[in-house]
This record gives structure tokens, C-alpha cells and sequence, in this order.
């Protein structure tokens, strides 16, 4: 098999960057010194000279909508959406069509991954009224996670009934992924933006009808919940600042300092995403509904304090919630009929750079938080982070290139994005995942079917 052997690179390493190079032979990293030799006449030699070598993301929140919603997104479209993004390892959440909620779903799943992704997959098995009995058998290091839906979802997942959820929660061999809105709250925040417009509700009352109280209620529940039973929790997609604080008190102290151990032994943690790190209510008039999403983007003050809880620890990963929508049911200009969800697993590296580049981040705060601590909080084997005997996932990203997206940039199956016309300051020169190249210069370069399926340690 042809070795990879990276050179002149500024590598990113658990101990910081440093000057070398690394050799790739399989799948896995074999050597990273200031010098390797390949053993074989058959090597792959990438130049990385002014480029930075990086852990391949792992993205743990993704709806690539297969099966069932093949008119949105398939799993190999959203693989090299996710490829070209430097994504080299996704988590694709259960709500496709049919749901999935059983053991014989999650392995038809897998096989379909097994013969169309071009990086590497893991899925969550979600949690219904009636699936407690296959949550309790599921093998626990072939799952990402038990996903449960306490707000706003499709098919039969909603489970909002306070018995049902110490159940689901206590019957967990797992992490437990949970999407916190309250749907009560929403239904009659809805009700009242009726009242005051009509059917021609503007979409900045997006934040205000998915408000601040309907997340922080469902939050508060969930780690309430958590407490009762002992469950591991992780809470997706945190969007305002009072969710912020209130899982200050879950932190330990100097949360930002913690190891990789204390980070997966921690009881409840967050994940906030690149739509909430980027955008601010100030961009619905432009977007509308191509940044309609669920939790809504709110307010810059939210924004701000999802930064400093991502810098401070408190918040422990970062994913996308990528959700491609066909583009007719984006474009409409009635609030009330657009589907939320956006693509964005294409730009989640750009957009950590670009945070980095405006000083709110440091590049290794924004690039741990989506590798070596996902890696981490969900027990996935040997990958997150640059060493000897891991998984060689890995991207090269050029800093010195700035790029314009367009319309014509954008590969995941839907063809639009809320990033169209935005700037980045670095662009993806290559992506490998589990040793493949599966990018080069910027171009996909791989065929399907070469992926792994993540192993998990809970």
C-alpha cells in the first residue's frame, strides 16, 4: 500500500505545534519526528511548506438524510461536503425516514455509509416512546450516542413526557444527546407572532418565537433529568447566553485546563455550532430563510457569550447541525412554511479560522474543541488528535490563501448556503481520512467505499 509522508509541515500535536514530519503507512500516523524515511518506493510526498497540518474534524451533529430524504442530502454527498470541509469523521443524527430507532435500522444505516462515505462514519440511535427495550440491547461501541429529541423533530422521535425521559435516560449504556426546546413555549410564541402578522411573520421573530425560555427550560430539565438517573449528557446546539451560565455550575473549575479524561468523565457537558459561533439576529434580513435553523441564531450578546464559553471550557465541542434543505423549501418568503436547517459541514474550518483571525479564539481553543474533545467526550478510538498509532486523519489547510465562497463552490446536494458571498482566510489544500487521501488541492480525489466506521468507548 503507498505510504504518505508529509514534509516541511508545522504540525498540530497534543503538546502544540511544532516543526516535522510525519509518515502515514495504512491507515494510521507511523512516525511524526523532525525527519521520517518511507520503507517503500511507493509514497505519496506532500509538500506542507506554509500550510498547517491539522486533526481531521470530527463533526458529532449531522443530518446527511438518508434513507428516505434522498431529495435533500444523501451520505455521499454530504461526505465530501464534509471531506472538502476537513472533515474526516462525521456523526449523522437518527430523524431520517424511517427513524432510527432500531438496532436493524442502525446496521442498514452502516452499510449504506460502508459503500457510499468517503470519510468516516458513526450514528446515533434515537430515542422514542417505544424504543426502550432496543436502546437497552444496542452494542454501545457502535453507537455515537442515544439522541432524544425534547423539542422540535420529525418523524416519531419527539419525547417531551417527563416519565418517559427518566426512563430513556436511565436505560442509556451511553451518552445521551439532546436537542432542548421547549415545544409549549414555541407553540405559543408561534401563536402570538399569528396574531400580530398574519400568515406574513418576518423571519427575525425567528429568536423571539424559538426564544431564549424556550431553550433554557427544556435545558434545565434535561440536566435535571440527568442528575435523577446519572446519565452522561451532552446538550447540542447551545444558543443563548443563559444556557451559558447555567452550565457554568457543571464545569469543573479551570474547565479550559481539563484533560481529555476529565473531559469524557464529565456527567454533563454542551456542544455549540458553527451557525450560533458565526451569525447574529443582524443577519435574518439579509438570509431569511436560509439561516431559519433550530435552536434559532439569535443575538449578538448570545454569540459573544457561546465564544467565551467555548474558551472558557464550559462549552466542550464543536459541531455544524448540518441540515440540508432542497432549495425550494428555503427560497419561500413565508416564515411560517420554511423548513429549518442549513448546510454548513463544508465551512466549519473556515469559520474556526475565521474566528481565530478576529481574535476571538485561539486556533488551538477552536480546533480541539471540534477534534481531540469530541474524540474525547464521546469515547471515539484513536482518533482527535496527531500521534503515533492513531487513525491518520488529517488536514492541510493554507493560511495564506483568502477565498470567496460561491454559489458554484458548494457540493453538498442542496447547492445553496448561507455562506455564499462570505470570505474566509484559509483554504483546505488536502484532506486524508483513515490514511486515504480523499482531497488534493482543494479537489475531491477518492472514491467511496474506503471509509471506517467509528468505534466508540463510552
Amino acid at each position: 500500500m503507498t505510504q504518505i509522508a508529509l514534509k516541511n509541515a508545522t504540525i498540530m500535536t497534543a503538546d502544540g505545534f511544532r516543526r516535522g514530519e510525519m509518515l502515514i503507512d495504512g491507515p494510521y500516523i507511523a512516525k511524526i519526528d523532525t525527519h521520517v524515511t518511507p520503507n517503500t518506493t511507493e509514497v505519496n510526498e506532500i509538500d506542507c511548506h506554509g500550510m498547517l497540518v491539522l486533526p481531521g474534524l470530527i463533526d458529532a451533529h449531522v443530518h446527511f438524510r438518508q434513507p428516505g430524504m434522498e431529495q435533500k442530502a444523501t451520505i455521499a454527498s454530504e461526505s465530501r461536503a464534509a471531506a472538502l470541509g476537513g472533515v474526516t469523521s462525521f456523526m449523522d443524527m437518527p430523524n431520517t425516514s424511517p427513524s432510527t430507532t432500531t438496532v436493524e435500522l442502525l446496521h442498514q444505516k452502516q452499510a449504506l455509509a460502508q459503500r457510499d462515505s468517503l470519510v468516516n462514519y458513526g450514528f446515533y440511535l434515537g430515542g422514542s416512546e417505544n424504543n426502550i427495550e432496543e436502546v437497552k440491547k444496542v452494542d454501545p461501541h457502535e453507537i455515537a450516542g442515544i439522541k432524544i429529541y425534547m423539542g422540535s423533530t420529525t418523524g416519531n422521535l419527539l419525547l417531551d413526557d417527563d416519565h418517559a425521559l427518566m426512563q430513556m435516560f436511565a436505560a442509556a449504556p451511553t451518552i445521551v444527546a439532546v436537542h432542548c426546546e421547549d415545544n409549549t413555549i414555541v407553540n405559543a410564541n408561534t401563536k402570538r407572532a399569528r396574531e400580530m402578522y398574519g400568515e406574513h411573520v418576518p423571519f427575525n421573530m425567528h429568536p423571539i418565537i424559538r426564544s431564549r425560555e424556550c431553550c433554557l427550560k427544556s435545558t434545565q430539565l434535561a440536566i435535571a433529568v440527568a442528575e435523577a438517573t446519572k446519565a452522561r449528557l451532552h446538550i447540542m446546539h447551545i444558543s443563548t447566553k443563559d444556557e451559558v451560565e447555567l452550565l457554568t455550575q457543571y464545569a469543573p473549575k479551570n474547565a479550559a485546563r481539563t484533560t481529555l479524561e476529565e473531559i469524557h468523565d464529565r456527567q454533563i457537558s454542551a456542544e455549540v455550532c458553527i451557525p450560533h459561533l458565526f451569525f447574529n439576529e443582524s443577519d435574518y434580513p439579509r438570509l431569511q430563510g436560509f439561516l431559519k435553523c433550530n435552536p434559532a441564531v439569535k443575538y449578538e450578546f448570545d454569540r459573544l457569550a457561546l465564544v467565551q464559553g467555548l474558551r472558557r471550557g464550559i462549552l466542550t465541542t464543536i459541531g455544524t447541525d448540518h441540515a440540508p434543505h432542497e432549495l425550494a423549501v428555503k427560497q419561500s418568503n413565508d416564515y411560517l412554511k420554511v423548513a429549518s436547517g442549513l448546510p454548513s459541514v463544508q465551512f466549519s474550518l473556515p469559520v474556526i479560522f475565521d474566528l481565530f483571525k478576529r481574535g476571538e479564539i485561539s486556533l488551538e481553543e477552536g480546533i480541539k474543541a471540534a477534534t481531540c474533545n469530541v474524540a474525547a467526550r464521546f469515547g471515539v478510538e484513536k482518533r482527535g488528535s496527531l500521534k503515533e498509532g492513531n487513525f491518520a486523519d488529517v488536514v492541510i489547510v493554507d493560511p495564506r490563501e483568502r477565498y470567496t465562497v460561491h454559489e458554484d463552490d458548494i457540493i453538498s446536494l442542496c447547492h445553496w448556503s448561507p455562506f455564499v458571498g462570505q470570505s474566509f482566510t484559509c483554504r483546505i489544500a488536502h484532506t486524508i481520512a483513515s490514511g486515504v487521501q480523499v482531497v488534493r488541492d482543494g479537489q475531491i480525489c477518492a472514491q467511496s467505499g474506503q471509509a471506517h466506521a467509528l468505534r466508540f468507548n463510552p
